[in-house]
């Protein structure tokens, strides 16, 4: 959905002057509030001058969208700090001590020189030299607000049992050259601090460093980078380097304002300047492209594209006989998947164990919204299964503990009672944007379509499978039957809305457990869960049994007792 096709959906008034949308401002009241069409920012002119730290002075489209309601809050569980003196790190010593090392260091000099720094650049950069764990390291700080946050070393001798980069202890993750986001709306953005310098040092004073890494984009850095009208993406020409310029930073800031500049093979920006000259990176930005528009390719691009690319991948399941039965042995992007069960069963518990996992194991960020439990409910079923505790031994006075244990895990809740299908739509796309999610959980179908209208469900389930294709992410959708009895096994026809669910999913789950009676006459379900992939595209389906732990919401491989 477009600019203009959202606005129509919410029968807003606008005017359209070239590629700017101009609408009345929700502050002032008047129609000079400007959407630019092609990089979703805005500016309210009459704000901007009058009130200037005014939210609608300027910002990106996002902010509109939660104001009017079409995105919902998202929270991750409030953590104590690990350190809580990390916000207040000053390396002003530690900088300054290391660059007077510097000064008398034969070594370190001679290995900024070969790297074409000068000893103005080395002053500039205030570039250190220290020693230890019995190597030589060059130390390089980063700066917000002309306070040194972090320092990052890097090493200059050859044991390659060492990491070549390590980081202070405390450092904040900021960008190498941070400031230039308060000053420019165009941007370079660089693989690392030693390209950044090189690229700043010939002039390119708007440029930044990633200081962790190809593909780390963080939340606080998403949200000033979301805010410049364009990007220039310098990262390395190999594969990960291209990943990431791809689908992190083009994803999810936006193909329309990120422009790619290749560099040659086997060169970064540091070799480059050492063989090449301004002009010859003028030419490359002159080079610059834009990344094809997701949905039109070609069979040949698509055939060639398979080798490298990550949406492939199948991610696996906690379970290693579940693997062996879904598409490609785990969850893929791009997928939809459903898991259907009757109440009771460990729908939900099977949904937080799979964003637990992947979050521990893959490594990849999920979000979970659930119409049934509160935030602090989810994150206790994330502690039992990460800490292999009953619900009976959760201590909330522990709290610090878990975070100590669980803190870090990238999982990201929300909520709400006015929920729409286009509402979630809107915010997955800013969760994915924001926080790099790439798991998905809906947990459930019938809490949000309450009618029995097939054509509502078709609609919803529709909905997920478009984030999922639209957003390159996995999509997850928890769903339970129609009123069934328990005599039988739920099959897939029995979930509600199941012609629907028919066509739009890449696989089902459905999950079954028998009702049994006890010593003491009382009925309970037992613990031996069988679990039926029940449809699937690209394998064969089957079947498998897990042990459900109840008291500790998790499942585990079924062992034969």
């Amino acid at each position: 959905m477009n600019i203009i096709e959202y606005l129509d959906s919410k029968n807003i008034e606008y005017k359209i002057q070239g590629q700017e949308i101009l609408i009345f401002c929700p502050q002032c009241g008047k129609q000079k509030l400007s959407i630019n069409s092609n990089s979703e920012l805005f500016q309210c002119f009459v704000c901007a001058a009058e009130q200037p730290n005014s939210k609608y002075a300027k910002g990106h489209l996002s902010t509109l969208q939660k104001d009017f309601g079409d995105i919902i809050e998202i929270s991750k569980i409030q953590l104590p700090k690990r350190n809580p003196n990390k916000e207040d790190r000053n390396f002003s010593n530690l900088v300054t001590l290391y660059h007077n090392n510097l000064l008398e260091s034969k070594e370190g000099l001679k290995y900024l020189y070969k790297r074409g720094f000068n000893n103005d650049d080395i002053e500039y950069f205030r570039f250190g030299y220290v020693e230890m764990q019995d190597e030589k390291w060059i130390a390089i700080p980063s700066f917000y607000k002309k306070i040194p946050k972090l320092i990052k070393y890097r090493k200059i001798t050859n044991n390659v049992d060492i990491d070549k980069y390590i980081r202070e202890f405390g450092s904040n993750s900021v960008l190498f050259n941070q400031t230039a986001l308060d000053e420019f709306d165009e941007v370079f953005v660089l693989e690392g601090e030693i390209d950044a310098a090189t690229l700043i040092k010939h002039g390119y004073v708007n440029a930044v460093g990633l200081t962790g890494g190809a593909g780390t984009l963080l939340t606080e850095h998403y949200d000033e980078l979301i805010l410049k009208k364009k990007i220039y993406l310098v990262l390395d020409p190999d594969k990960a380097g291209q990943e990431a310029a791809k689908n992190v930073f083009a994803k999810r800031l936006g193909i329309n304002k990120c422009w790619n500049i290749l560099l040659p093979e086997d060169e970064d920006v540091n070799s480059f300047f050492l063989k090449y000259t301004k002009e010859d990176f003028d030419k490359l930005i002159s080079r610059a492209f834009q990344f094809k528009v997701e949905g039109i390719t070609s069979l040949e691009d698509v055939l060639y594209g398979m080798i490298n690319r990550e949406s492939y991948q199948a991610y696996s399941l906690p379970w290693e006989f579940l693997n062996r039965f879904v598409n490609r042995g785990g969850l893929c992007k791009s997928h939809l998947t459903v898991i259907g069960a009757r109440a009771g069963v460990g729908k939900t518990s099977m949904a937080v164990q799979i964003a637990y996992h992947f979050a521990k194991v893959h490594k990849v960020p999920s979000f979970i919204f659930c119409m049934e439990m509160k935030e602090i409910d989810l994150a206790i079923k994330i502690v039992q299964v990460g800490m292999d505790l009953s619900y009976d031994e959760i201590d909330y006075n522990q709290g610090p503990t878990y975070a100590m244990e669980l803190g870090d895990l990238p999982i990201y809740f929300g909520y709400s009672g006015k929920i729409t299908p286009e509402i979630y739509y809107n915010t997955a796309k800013e969760v994915r944007n924001r926080y790099g999610c790439e798991l998905f959980i809906f947990d459930n179908l019938q809490l949000l379509v309450v009618s029995d209208s097939e054509a509502d469900f078709s609609a919803a389930t529709k909905m997920f499978k478009r984030v999922a294709m639209d957003l390159d992410v996995m999509m997850l959708l928890v769903s339970q039957p129609t009123k069934i009895g328990n005599e039988r096994e739920l099959t897939f026809n029995d979930l509600k809305g199941s012609s629907a669910l028919g066509q739009d999913p890449d696989e089902i789950i459905l999950l079954n457990r028998q009702r049994i009676k006890g010593n003491d006459g009382f009925e309970a379900l037992e613990s031996k869960t069988k679990v039926l992939v029940d449809k699937t595209r690209f394998s064969l389906g089957g079947g498998c049994l897990l042990e459900f732990l109840g008291s500790k919401s998790k499942f585990i491989q079924w062992e034969n007792k």
